[in-house]
């Protein structure tokens, strides 16, 4: 899914460098961008995106008056010099605060605080994907193609039929955002597709040739599932 975002700021460097980090993200596409915020307002009004990134002290419309103007307020990332506006910004319920200049680290954690608004909470049992963070860039991860994941180290590992993804999470925080009625946990550092299991035995689980030791504290629970 392609998410569509503006840019409102009264400097054009400003601009570009909000450009050029949007590009480090393949979800994102820049709809248009603005140095007037007169001219960036009615384009919202026109078009609608799904991300604002808002520049606050500008000539003409301050960003804080845009935001209170418009009937459809997208998810809105500020982007200002001034810290003094932030409890302000709060109240308008925006999404970040980002204080030029920006960190390149610090603007991605604004952009995985948006992916999550759109994939908030647990995963319901609709749910058949979930994003996670690689390579610099979020990407989907459909369940049904997981086959298991282990943790190593602050990583995990997620082999699925098709290639392996490295995220920065630990077992615990993976397994706090799958379904439980697709997933388990056999062992402290490995979870298991439940519907990818094909054997059992006192030690191990099986996914066809792959075997996934079971931990000890977990034998118990497994035999439950499994009917073993």
């Amino acid at each position: 899914m392609k998410y569509s975002c503006y840019i409102i700021d009264d400097e054009p460097l400003a601009i570009r460098v909000i450009e050029e980090y949007i590009k480090q993200f393949s979800e994102f596409v820049v709809a248009g961008t603005s140095t007037d915020p007169v001219r960036g307002f009615e384009e919202l009004k026109a078009t609608g995106v799904d991300l604002l990134f808002l520049d606050i002290e500008m000539p003409g419309l301050t960003g804080l008056d845009l935001i209170r103007s418009l009937e459809k307020q997208p998810e809105v990332i500020v982007t200002t010099a001034y810290r003094e506006y932030a409890a302000e910004g709060f109240e308008l319920n925006l999404l970040d605060y980002l204080v030029k200049p920006i960190p390149f680290p610090r603007f991605v954690k604004a952009i995985d605080r948006f992916l999550d608004s759109q994939n908030t909470g647990p995963q319901s049992e609709e749910a058949d994907h979930m994003f996670v963070r690689a390579d610099r860039k979020s990407i989907r991860l459909d369940f049904n193609s997981v086959l298991y994941i282990q943790g190593v180290k602050d990583y995990v590992k997620i082999v699925t039929t098709g290639k392996n993804i490295i995220t920065k999470m630990s077992v615990g925080q993976i397994e706090e955002e799958l379904p439980d009625d697709r997933f388990m946990r056999v062992h402290k550092s490995y979870i298991v597709s439940r519907d990818k299991v094909t054997a059992i035995t006192n030690h191990d689980i099986e996914l066809g040739d792959i075997e996934i030791p079971i931990g000890r504290t977990y034998k118990e629970a497994v035999q439950q599932v499994f009917g073993t």
